[in-house]
C-alpha cells in the first residue's frame, strides 16, 4: 500500500479499497485504527458509514439498477446526514469526517484523496433558472483538495489539484492546481470591482456613489 501527502503522492488504489487504504493509513479519518476498532469505526462513524454506503449505491447506479442505488442513497441520508447521490463519480481515498448537510450532487466528479467536511455542497449553480442559455452541471474536484465545512462549489467549473478551499467560501469558477481560496476573496473581489467601477466614473466626471 503507498500512501502520501499533498506532495504529490496519492492512493494507489481506487474506490472502496482506496477508501480503506487512507482509512488505515495515518491519515485516515481517526488516525492508524486498531485491527479490533477498524470494523467499530466503519460501522458506527458517519463518515466511513457515508462513504461506504456511497460505494454500494455507485455501484448498483453504474449496473443499472438505478431505483436501488436511489433507495440507498436515501437510507444513507437518514443515518450519516450525508446527501451524495449514487451518480456521482468518486475517487479513491476519499475522506468524511462531520457528514450533517454534505451534498455531493448527480454528476459530480471527485478525484482521489480529497476531504470533504460537512455542510459542504458540490452542485449546479442555479443560473440556468435565470439564464436558459447557459448550460448548467456540477463540479469537478481535482486529486488531493480539500474542501472545508461550509463551502460551495457551484457550477460547472474545475477545481484543480492539491487545492484548499476555506470554511465557508462559495466558488463559482476555475481554480488552478495548488489554489487557496476562503471566503474573503469573493468579499475582496468585490471591493476590486467597485473601486475600479468608481475610478471609471470618476474619469468620466461622474460622481461617485454614495456609500
Amino acid at each position: 500500500m503507498v500512501f502520501g501527502g499533498r506532495g504529490g503522492e496519492s492512493t494507489q488504489r481506487d474506490g472502496l479499497r482506496g477508501d480503506l487504504d487512507r482509512l488505515l493509513s495515518g491519515r485516515g479519518t481517526y488516525g492508524e485504527p486498531r485491527p479490533g476498532a477498524l470494523l467499530r469505526r466503519v460501522v458506527t462513524r458517519p463518515g466511513p458509514m457515508a462513504i461506504g454506503l456511497y460505494r454500494l449505491g455507485h455501484w448498483l447506479w453504474v449496473r443499472n439498477h438505478e431505483i436501488t442505488a436511489e433507495l440507498l442513497w436515501r437510507v444513507n441520508v437518514t443515518l450519516t446526514g450525508a446527501d451524495i447521490h449514487p451518480a456521482a463519480d468518486i475517487g479513491g481515498g476519499f475522506k468524511v469526517v462531520h457528514t450533517v448537510g454534505l451534498t455531493i450532487a448527480a454528476g459530480t466528479k471527485i478525484g482521489r484523496d480529497v476531504m470533504i467536511l460537512h455542510g459542504v455542497t458540490l452542485g449546479g449553480s442555479g443560473r440556468a433558472s435565470l439564464d436558459p442559455s447557459f448550460a448548467d452541471g456540477p463540479p469537478e474536484i481535482g486529486d488531493g483538495t480539500e474542501i472545508w465545512a461550509g463551502a460551495k462549489v457551484l457550477g460547472p467549473i474545475k477545481i484543480g489539484r492539491n487545492c484548499q478551499i476555506g470554511a465557508n467560501a462559495v466558488v463559482g469558477h476555475d481554480l488552478a492546481d495548488g489554489t487557496t481560496y476562503t471566503a474573503t476573496h469573493r468579499v475582496r473581489r468585490l471591493e476590486d470591482r467597485i473601486e475600479a467601477l468608481e475610478r471609471r466614473l470618476a474619469d468620466l466626471g461622474a460622481p461617485a456613489p454614495p456609500p
